[in-house]
């Protein structure tokens, strides 16, 4: 243990002990000792009963004193409120407490530790690292079928893709100093950025499998654009394509920008390409909790020959949450928006998400 965290957990200590003698139980107690050291003091030797008086005195303030330094008597723990239990009772002990009231609910010895370590523990200590869920989730796709793009020295048919994402959450956290968002080529380039501590979002990008290595990232960097604005305040991302890594292209913060420490408005927008050939749109939320409203939209322009959709959402929540997802669907001739809402008071858990599916009238 270094010396800065003894020094922390000396001042912790401290605290604590500070916190039991200045309860409003102890600060009772010290009145009733002192009115009591009071009438022992000024009761005149001389009365017949004064020996009786003082020593009735002497008991209730040693009483006082002890209801003053001694442990919270149980009847008080209705009544005991979340600042006085994190200011007396340790971390570890605080634990044990959680347990033994989900173990009181449930008479499953087994049930209530898969509560305890999936369910509660997990989402509790995310709000210790507040980057791991997210609040006001508004992701809107707008997707532009069979559009013609120059990729090299060929021309291509591909679908255009604009995607505005909003959220209110924190960016900062320990070891990372820039953020960036990512193009990916693949399935598996795509889920290695869900695990990178710095990725704030990410996109799949698929030209063709005769595009390859540097070819794909030059096309993304000629193809996609991404923007992003924190607080109102727009960031100049600066694009970056690493040969070692054929598989993406990431847009950084800049070096010298500094991560704000607490929650900010996030906006982020991209624009990219993706084969016609693929016809879903995926939409995951595997590395953070969502809270709040959720809203996932779905715009497909087909100006040729309108298309249907087809919405698969799998978003984990408590089985008995009355608030269900909602899915709305509104179209035109050329234009078919799907909209997936769960409300403004949702928790979901990571691994939740929407697939839209579609496929051309007949």
């Amino acid at each position: 243990m270094t010396s800065t965290h003894r020094r922390g957990a000396v001042r912790i200590f401290f605290a604590r002990i500070w916190s039991h003698l200045t309860r409003s139980t102890a600060r009772w107690a010290y009145l009733i000792a002192a009115l009591c050291l009071l009438v022992y003091a000024t009761v005149p030797l001389d009365w017949p009963a004064a020996d009786p008086i003082r020593q009735v005195a002497l008991i209730l303030t040693s009483v006082a004193i002890g209801g003053a330094l001694l442990p919270e008597l149980p009847t008080n723990l209705w009544s005991i409120d979340a600042a006085r239990v994190r200011a007396l009772v340790p971390d570890h002990q605080r634990a044990h407490l959680a347990q033994a009231l989900i173990e009181a609910e449930s008479d499953d010895p087994r049930w209530n530790q898969l509560v305890w370590t999936h369910a509660l523990r997990p989402a509790l200590a995310a709000s210790r690292e507040p980057w791991q869920y997210v609040w006001d989730m508004d992701y809107t796709a707008a997707v532009h079928l069979s559009r013609s793009f120059r990729v090299g020295e060929r021309e291509r048919i591909l679908d255009a893709v604009s995607v505005q994402q909003k959220s209110l959450r924190v960016l900062s956290r320990p070891g990372v100093s820039r953020v960036w968002v990512t193009m990916a080529r693949n399935a598996e380039a795509l889920r290695d950025e869900f695990t990178a501590a710095g990725c704030l979002g990410r996109e799949l990008v698929e030209i063709g499998d005769d595009v390859t290595g540097t070819d794909w990232q030059d096309a993304v960097l000629e193809l996609c654009r991404v923007s992003m604005s924190i607080d109102g305040e727009a960031i100049e991302l600066q694009p970056e394509a690493v040969p070692e890594r054929p598989g993406v292209v990431r847009w950084y913060t800049p070096a010298d920008y500094r991560i704000p420490e607490s929650r900010v408005r996030l906006r982020l927008a991209y624009e990219f390409v993706s084969e016609p050939g693929v016809r879903e749109f995926g939409v995951f939320f595997s590395s953070y909790y969502t809270a709040g409203t959720t809203d996932v939209t779905l715009r497909l322009h087909d100006e040729h020959a309108p298309s249907t959709v087809e919405t698969e959402y799998f978003v984990a929540h408590a089985l008995d949450v009355e608030t269900r997802p909602t899915v709305v669907t509104t179209s035109s001739t050329v234009v078919t928006q799907v909209s997936v809402s769960t409300g403004k008071d949702s928790l979901l858990w990571p691994g939740s998400g929407v697939i839209f599916r579609w496929e051309p009238r007949s």
